[in-house]
This record gives C-alpha cells, sequence and structure tokens, in this order.
C-alpha cells in the first residue's frame, strides 16, 4: 500500500478516538448533528450543481427562508437533503442495518416534490454522465447488481471499504438522478456507526473529486480514489474539531463579529471569509448557528498578514 496511505489512516485512527471521546454523550452527538445537517446538504448539493449558499441553505433548512432570486428547486433540494439526513440520524439511534427498503426511502427523500416519479425506484432508463467516458450499467443489470451490492453490506465496516462502497454505487448508477447525494449519505452513515466523523467534500473539492472516481472507473486503480477520500476525512476531522472542540475556548463575550473584526483590522469582510475559507486564517470560535467569532489577539496577526 502506498506510504501516504498508511501515513493517512494513521493520523485518522488518532483523529477518530479524539472525535469519539468529543462526542460521547447525547447532547453533544446533537450539536454536531445540526451543523451538519445543513454543512453537508450545502456541500453535497453544490457538487451536483445547487447554487445555494452556505448560508441560504442553513436558513431554508432552519428557518423555511427563501429568496426569489434562486430556483425553488435549488431550496427543495437543501430541504430533501436535511430530511433524509434526519432519517439516516434516526437509523443510527435505532441501530437498523442498511438495506435495499432504507436506500430506497433515502432516495426518496432526496427527490421528493423533485422528481416523483423516479424518487425511491430503480431507473429504467439507460443514463450517461456529462463529459465522462465512463460508460453506466444497463437498467436491465441495475437490480442484479444492487442485490450484489447489498450482499457486500457486511464486508463495510472497515475504513476503505466504506470509502468503496460509495464508489460501487455511484458506478452501478442505479437511479435516474441523485446518485451522488445517496452515495455520500450512505458513505457517511457507516462512517458515523463506524465512529468516524461523515466525510465532507468541498465545492472547491469538486473537480479532484470527480476525476478521482472516473479514474478509479476507466483503469480499475482506485489508489487516487481512496488518496483524496482518506484526505478529505483527515480533514472533515479537523474542520469538526475546530468548531466543536472548546477545552481552550475564550469566552464568547471577549470575542467579536466577523464585522467587528474587519473593522479593526480594516479590511473588508469580504477579505476575512476568503482568509478563512482558503485555510490561511481560523475563527477563533463558531456559533451554534454558524456564525464566526474572532479574537482581540487575532487582530495584530491579521494585520502583520496583510503587511506582507
Amino acid at each position: 500500500m502506498d506510504d501516504s496511505i498508511n501515513s493517512l489512516l494513521s493520523k485518522i485512527a488518532s483523529k477518530r478516538n479524539k472525535f469519539k471521546k468529543l462526542f460521547n454523550d447525547d447532547k453533544s452527538k446533537e450539536q454536531l448533528y445540526k451543523w451538519l445537517k445543513s454543512e453537508l446538504a450545502y456541500t453535497s448539493n453544490n457538487i451536483e450543481g445547487n447554487t445555494l449558499t452556505r448560508k441560504e441553505t442553513r436558513l431554508v433548512i432552519e428557518e423555511d427562508i427563501t429568496s426569489s432570486s434562486k430556483p425553488f428547486v435549488h431550496y427543495q433540494e437543501a430541504v430533501n437533503h436535511a430530511k433524509a439526513f434526519d432519517y439516516i440520524i434516526d437509523l443510527l439511534k435505532s441501530d437498523i442495518e442498511l438495506n435495499e427498503n432504507i436506500v430506497l426511502a433515502i432516495h426518496k427523500r432526496l427527490l421528493s416534490g423533485i422528481d416523483d416519479y423516479n424518487a425511491g425506484f430503480y431507473r429504467n432508463c439507460p443514463v450517461r454522465i456529462s463529459g465522462s467516458r465512463v460508460i453506466l450499467p444497463n437498467p436491465m443489470k441495475v437490480p442484479d447488481l444492487m442485490k450484489e451490492f447489498f450482499e457486500k453490506f457486511k464486508q463495510y465496516n472497515l475504513l476503505e471499504n466504506i470509502i468503496k462502497l460509495h464508489l460501487d454505487f455511484v458506478t452501478i448508477h442505479p437511479f435516474a438522478d441523485g446518485n451522488g447525494r445517496c452515495a455520500r449519505l450512505l458513505m457517511n452513515c457507516l462512517l458515523m456507526v463506524n465512529d468516524f466523523c461523515p466525510i465532507i467534500i468541498r465545492p472547491r473539492d469538486r473537480g479532484r473529486y470527480i476525476n478521482s472516481i472516473e479514474k478509479a472507473q476507466l483503469t480499475g486503480n482506485e489508489e487516487a480514489y481512496i488518496k483524496f477520500m482518506l484526505s478529505r476525512l483527515s480533514a472533515s476531522f479537523d474542520t469538526i474539531f475546530d468548531i466543536f472542540d472548546n477545552k481552550n475556548e475564550v469566552p464568547q463575550e471577549k470575542l467579536m463579529t466577523i464585522a467587528k473584526f474587519a473593522k479593526a483590522v480594516e479590511l473588508p469582510v469580504s477579505t476575512i471569509r476568503y482568509w478563512v475559507k482558503v485555510g490561511k486564517l481560523k475563527a477563533t470560535l463558531y456559533t451554534e448557528s454558524g456564525y464566526m467569532m474572532f479574537s482581540h489577539e487575532q487582530i495584530n496577526k491579521v494585520k502583520r498578514m496583510n503587511q506582507k
């Protein structure tokens, strides 16, 4: 096995232990699930072309707030993904083993009100992935391929096998639409069952994500795909730790909102958001609603960064 993959697996094992300790009670898990519900809806839908921002996704999910400036279907996709995620969390709490009926139920929630004809049913027509050379299975083969897929479920307890589940699913492409979103939800469900965090694939990772899948499908070499997914899992742990590990947390009353912080460092809010997005700067704390907060100690650091 590639040394870089072994290194990632070692780091992930350590982070997994920290994750288990951090979310070892119902209250901490509920806080995590609330954040994941909108974050995964935003990132997963964005990969498929949804135009909602992270804030717009959270507002429609948590407060049912929409705007006429974006297509209504994009809001429906966000709400549907949140409902599918809630369904998965209920499954986790009830310790039910994944099966075909559950997968169809997840897909039905994803497409409800968008494509009711196909929601919760395997495709009965040929499909192609735009811009891809991958030839997908004939619809007549889908039921048998999915039967084989579910027979593998008992093998999906090791990390690499869980990640391969996602690849197997999108390669079968059992539905007319919603395959990627359904595959990511299934993978993340099994990751959480096994005490890993979900894999968050950011919008800027879309090209690498799709290319790694296509390379595995066309060549049979899954190394680049496995390496990419493991790297995103490791980074997803870090993102969650940054938000929820508050052992060294500065009291919130001593922190500043992004607007006040931007004024203090004499930079536009958009610059601060961009620096956080690319990893040049980290927020000291995220509120339960997902808003960034910054400490006074960061002011001089940012001013020095801006002078370089």
